[in-house]
């Protein structure tokens, strides 16, 4: 029996958000058989312009998607008007009810917070947003790249949606069928080190100017370790 996998879309979405984790699904199952159905989910089931000149089109929309299984929330700038949508709101907290997992990728953590989901969860965020995420919600920061907590599983920055993907699947599949979809992939990022730890004060502000001061212990020990 087939399990479904829905990804939300929204305007301003952070595509890579949305691909990177689709990708990686897509290989487990077009190339390994899994037994997994996969759709995209906007409002209205119409096309969304995505941040940075991307549209993705939807195969259908709230009031028409079957229950999931799994439900990927991204991030990007469009999540700071969609935490007022009620009806994206309402949409995440009643796919929560049936779902095996909830996945958010980067600040669509604040997407699953705001719906009323996580409290009280371990959640983590782009680490620039960690101390936006941290003041906003009850909930229990961990300054990973990957956390799992309950049924919820979230990652860090954009990029960081691949491992999120790979990590459900070890859980859902095993380790070994995670290390074929991850040798498929391609995915072995060389440790070719091109910031370091004063980089994070050249950066132009966040939006909010709430930006953490350090890098997390994550990314501090990431430069440290791959620093020549």
């Amino acid at each position: 029996m087939n399990r479904r996998l829905g990804v939300l879309l929204y305007e301003q979405a952070q595509p890579m958000d949305i691909i990177g984790p689709w990708e990686v699904f897509s290989i487990w199952k077009n190339v390994l058989h899994a037994p997994l159905e996969m759709i995209l989910v906007s409002e209205n089931g119409t096309p969304v312009a995505c941040d940075n000149a991307v549209i993705l089109n939807a195969h259908t929309d709230f009031d028409h998607c079957p229950d999931l299984d799994y439900l990927v929330i991204p991030g990007g700038k469009g999540r700071l008007q969609q935490g007022n949508n009620a009806r994206l709101l309402a949409f995440i907290k009643k796919q929560s009810g049936c779902a095996r997992h909830i996945l958010s990728v980067c600040t669509g953590a604040f997407l699953l917070c705001q719906a009323g989901v996580a409290e009280n969860e371990f959640m983590t965020t782009y680490w620039r947003a960690l101390p936006e995420l941290r003041a906003a919600y009850p909930i229990h920061i961990k300054e990973q790249r990957v956390v799992k907590s309950g049924k919820i599983f979230a990652s860090g920055g954009i990029s960081s949606g691949i491992d999120l993907a790979l990590e459900v699947i070890a859980d859902i599949a095993g380790r070994e069928t995670a290390g074929q979809v991850q040798l498929l992939f391609e995915y072995s990022p060389e440790a070719t080190l091109y910031a370091t730890l004063d980089t994070a004060s050249t950066l132009p502000p966040y939006y909010n100017h709430l930006a953490p001061a350090d890098l997390p212990e994550y990314i501090a020990k990431y430069i440290k370790s791959n620093s020549g």
